[in-house]
Order: C-alpha cells, then sequence, then structure tokens
C-alpha cells in the first residue's frame, strides 16, 4: 500500500513544478530561437555609385583610407596592425578573403558608417567605431571601394 502513496506524491510534485518548468521553457525557448538564427542584421538598401565602383581613383582614396583609419584593426601585421587587434572577440577581418568581393557594398557602407553601435554587433562586443560621423559619404564609398579590391 505504501507505494500507490509514492506514486501520488510524484505526480502532485510533478503538477506543482509545472508553472516552474513553463517559465523556464518560455525563457530558455526565445534564446534558442536567437542563437539558432543567421542573426543577419537588418541594414539599408544603398546602391553603389558607379564612380566608385572599381574605379583605380576611388580605390586608391579608400587604401589611404584604410590605412590611416582601418589597419591598426582590419590590417595585415606588415600594415600596421596592432596586437591588440588579435584579442578582438569578435575578430576583425582582414578583408582579403575572396568573399568580400561578392559582400553587399550596402552592408559594407552600413557597418563602416555605424560600427559597434547596432544590433547584433553590439551584444556581441565589437569594438569597431561609427565611421559616419567622421566620414563624408564619399569617403565611406572609398572605402567600401578599397575593401572590395582587397579581396582576393
Amino acid at each position: 500500500m505504501g507505494k500507490p502513496i509514492r506514486e501520488d506524491r510524484r505526480k502532485v510534485r510533478g503538477a506543482k513544478d509545472f508553472p516552474g518548468i513553463l517559465l523556464r521553457l518560455m525563457i530558455i525557448a526565445p534564446l534558442l530561437l536567437y542563437a539558432c538564427s543567421d542573426n543577419q542584421a537588418d541594414y539599408p538598401q544603398r546602391q553603389m555609385p558607379e564612380a566608385f565602383n572599381k574605379n583605380p581613383a576611388a580605390v586608391s582614396a579608400g587604401r589611404v583610407l584604410f590605412r590611416d583609419k582601418c589597419a591598426s584593426c582590419h590590417g595585415k601585421p606588415s600594415e600596421g596592425r596592432s596586437e591588440r587587434a588579435d584579442f578582438f572577440e569578435p575578430p576583425a577581418p582582414d578583408f582579403t578573403d575572396a568573399r568580400y568581393r561578392q559582400v553587399d557594398p550596402a552592408y559594407l557602407y552600413w557597418r563602416i558608417e555605424t560600427g559597434k553601435t547596432v544590433e547584433p554587433y553590439r551584444s556581441q562586443g565589437s569594438v569597431m567605431p561609427a565611421w559616419g560621423a567622421h566620414f563624408s559619404e564619399e569617403q565611406v564609398w572609398q572605402t567600401v571601394a578599397y575593401l572590395q579590391a582587397r579581396a582576393h
């Protein structure tokens, strides 16, 4: 007769735990959905002006801007990359990978303009400054042109 009493207690305890279990699921489910998503940023669509697209003068001006403002984090050691950049999380890319030729120029423009100030980069710990207040629209496009030319 003692066994059925234990089983009944388990059923009652399980029923009492239901709100706690439900609460845990309500907290964990959105976190899991966010973690499993592709975390693609929502950026404004822009068209790269033809004057910058594969234009040697624009690429050259972008190279100067990159070396002056970006290379300490995104460059190679021979370009002045700082040792502190080795510890960035997420890591700062050097933009030499061929996939950067295919990246939407509007995305690159947006990242240069907004830096770490927007999601998902803010919550991921990005340290990239927002250059929008410091660069003209022309300078941002020159930098984008250089980044795309830099990709192998």
